[in-house]
């Protein structure tokens, strides 16, 4: 009895603890319903909306112009014809300084190259003309003699058949008949010449160039025709050409001054020294250099602008360094740095939103004029330069020099639709879908075409509606 009793308490015991254990693992595991309360998904509605892509950036106001001016001659300043701030236009005398010694050698000067076009001139350089056709004909005459008429005729009728022959050939749209008519001349001018070559052998040499001496060893009378050397038809060749330019100098020469127009005097640059062209050059040049030195006696305006700095009196002995510094200041831009990553956004005509340092409360807006086309290193960072306009009819005054935040508006869109950018899901690079809730709850992907993107919103252009609920993922709510 003492035995099956002990053996009863056992059991319960046993049972107990099974009952104990059991309980425990049934209440520290979830069910089903659990699972389903810790997971809830996150939705959006598709609204409209803007969607802005900005850049941010910071920069400086700037003229659109600004020079620094000074004389291109030293000397003494007699005049100064502005102050400090004053606006000036294109073309206006700044500055002069004393000139008397320009004033007179350009006088001289040009009466020298009037005189070119008064009819003493012009019949001086008619004379030149004649002197260098005379020249050119003993030239011609001259050739003629060492190597024959018929020679010198049909080298002439070979050189100008071979050019026609060259035209044609480099002109694409000739027409074969044209350009075998063109072979067919010069091969009969060849031919001719070389017929020409011989006859000058057997023929004329023998007739012009036959010498007759007596030998002093035998007394022998010795008749033998010698042509011409190579060295005297090479000089009679050379100064043929010679000839022939210094002719053409002199006809350019007689026309222009005969056509009255001075703007072609330009041409007399490029004449050979020695001819009539060459005269005129002299005097042209003389006249351009007067006149240049004279120029450099004035300070000139290059442009519209204001004077923003000023240093020269009247009565200062000068050099060539700046005294004066021009600026347009009221066409003003800015020049401001946007981080690298921003580079797409710095398209020339992007509308800037500028806020001035010294106007905190207001705005103005320009354009992108321009991008750098490389980096600048900014306090050890890599930066885009970008250059923009600023409105001249800003409400308030803008001065060079301010400080200025710059709001690039890369692209927009209002009134769009718009969903999270956790809503999209990728399928392949540059295609989405999301996934659309139904009223039973379940989920439905619907493919969607993207706009605009920020960091927070999308712009969907198809696929959806305002009103539609998409879904943006899951979160835990334990």
């Amino acid at each position: 009895m003492k035995f099956f009793k002990k053996t009863s308490n056992l059991v319960l015991i046993g049972i107990a603890l099974i009952a104990v254990i059991g309980g425990a693992w049934y209440f520290t595991q979830p069910n089903a319903a659990d699972e389903t309360a810790a997971s809830e998904l996150q939705t959006a509605k598709v609204r409209t909306g803007d969607l802005v892509i900005t850049a941010a950036g910071a920069g400086t106001v700037l003229p659109f112009e600004q020079i620094d001016l000074g004389f291109r001659t030293s000397g003494v300043v007699t005049e100064v014809n502005v102050g400090m701030g004053q606006q000036v236009d294109t073309g206006a005398v700044l500055a002069r300084l004393d000139d008397a010694d320009e004033q007179l050698a350009f006088s001289q000067a040009k009466i020298n190259l009037n005189a070119l076009f008064t009819p003493a001139g012009i019949a001086e350089y008619q004379i030149d003309w004649a002197n260098a056709q005379d020249t050119y004909d003993a030239a011609v005459i001259n050739l003629q003699y060492y190597i024959g008429t018929d020679r010198y005729y049909w080298e002439i009728e070979v050189s100008e058949a071979q050019q026609v022959l060259d035209l044609l050939n480099a002109d694409t749209q000739a027409i074969e008949t044209a350009k075998a008519d063109a072979q067919k001349a010069l091969e009969r001018a060849q031919a001719n010449l070389k017929a020409a070559e011989f006859r000058y052998i057997t023929e004329y040499v023998p007739y012009y160039f036959t010498y007759t001496w007596i030998d002093e060893e035998t007394g022998e009378e010795i008749t033998e025709a010698i042509p011409p050397s190579v060295t005297e038809v090479t000089l009679a060749r050379a100064t043929l050409e010679q000839t022939k330019t210094a002719l053409a100098d002199a006809e350019a020469a007689l026309e222009i001054l005969q056509s009255g127009d001075r703007a072609l005097l330009v041409q007399s640059l490029v004449a050979a020294d020695g001819t009539a062209l060459a005269k005129i050059k002299a005097i042209y040049l003389a006249y351009e250099n007067t006149r240049f030195a004279l120029e450099y006696t004035q300070l000139i305006a290059p442009f519209d602008g204001s004077v923003v700095a000023l240093n020269v009196t009247k009565g200062q002995s000068v050099t060539t360094s700046p005294m004066m510094t021009l600026a347009t200041t009221n066409r003003l831009m800015v020049r401001f740095y946007l981080d690298e990553t921003d580079v797409s956004k710095a398209a020339a005509g992007n509308p800037v939103v500028f806020t001035l340092d010294a106007y905190p409360d207001a705005t103005v807006t320009g354009k992108i004029l321009l991008m750098e086309p490389a980096l600048q290193i900014v306090d050890g960072t890599p930066v885009v330069v970008v250059w923009a306009s600023l409105p001249e009819d800003a409400p308030f005054t803008i001065l060079s020099g301010m400080t200025v935040e710059a709001e690039v508006i890369a692209a927009e869109a209002h009134d769009t639709l718009l969903v999270p950018v956790q809503a999209l899901r990728e399928l392949t690079p540059g295609s989405f879908a999301v996934f659309v809730v139904q009223s039973d709850g379940s989920l439905k992907m619907a493919p969607v075409t993207v706009g605009l993107r920020d960091f927070a919103n999308a712009e969907i252009l198809s696929g959806l509606k305002v009103g539609d609920v998409v879904s943006t993922g899951t979160v835990e709510t334990k």
